[in-house]
């Protein structure tokens, strides 16, 4: 009976010692097993960082590294993107850069879903922000080159065209706008309409040669583009 008192107490011992990890521990812990190349070991160790974690900055840390992983090594996506979301209900005292650049972190790793999210975040408490126009350009950018969602890329470069028609990104979603119209979406109309825009309005800026050249040959293929004779007869 003793004999038995005393396994119990030893097995306790080590129950406890094994679930008894700081965050600390179980993060560097997900670093060697990732380190080591057992990623759904690693993947856990950072489960159990973020369950542990005491501040929202350890838990946004612990998200990342997870999220991270799953996108890089699992090629799970939609989990990397479950845990950068995880992330945003710590992010309400963060700086405009600290913002902009977890987004960026979770546009690197596909993370789609969580950074429209942060841009939209962003430019709601930070739209007096010096730096507004360039991350609202860079939010239409996510939206026609990381979402696929061209209606609202559209909607996006137009604010910009709308609210900051002084600034170099204007003229940059303006012919945006036109392009998709254009290549993406095949609405010539559309297309004329705001290349035709961008010829009233900057008429002396670098890319008016380009939408001139659009505009003349709007709905042409190669074959009736002399200009583009030269590349049909490089691949013939």
């Amino acid at each position: 009976m003793k004999k038995l008192v005393i396994l119990g107490i030893i097995i306790l011992s080590m129950l406890v010692i094994s679930c008894g990890k700081t965050y600390d521990e179980y993060l560097s812990q997900g670093s060697e097993l990732q380190d080591s190349k057992e990623y759904q070991s690693s993947l856990e160790s950072y489960e159990s960082a973020i369950a542990k974690a005491e501040t929202p900055e350890q838990r946004v840390a612990a998200n990342i590294k997870a999220g991270n992983l799953v996108a890089k090594y699992l090629k799970d996506y939609d989990k990397a993107d479950d845990f950068y979301m995880a992330t945003i209900s710590d992010v309400n005292d963060y700086s405009p850069g600290d913002l902009r650049d977890l987004a960026k972190q979770a546009l690197a790793v596909q993370a789609n879903k969580a950074a429209v999210k942060m841009y939209t975040i962003w430019l709601e408490k930070f739209s007096e922000d010096p730096n507004a126009v360039i991350v609202k350009y860079e939010f239409a950018e996510v939206y026609h080159k990381n979402v696929l969602d061209l209606r609202k890329a559209i909607g996006v470069y137009e604010e910009i065209v709308d609210q900051y028609p002084d600034t170099e990104q204007a003229p940059k979603a303006l012919f945006s706008i036109g392009y998709i119209y254009a290549n993406e979406l095949g609405e010539n109309d559309a297309a004329t309409k705001y290349y035709s825009k961008f010829i009233g309005t900057y008429p002396n800026h670098e890319m008016a040669p380009s939408v001139e050249f659009e505009l003349k040959y709007l709905g042409k293929s190669l074959e009736e583009i002399p200009e583009l004779q030269h590349l049909l007869s490089k691949t013939s």
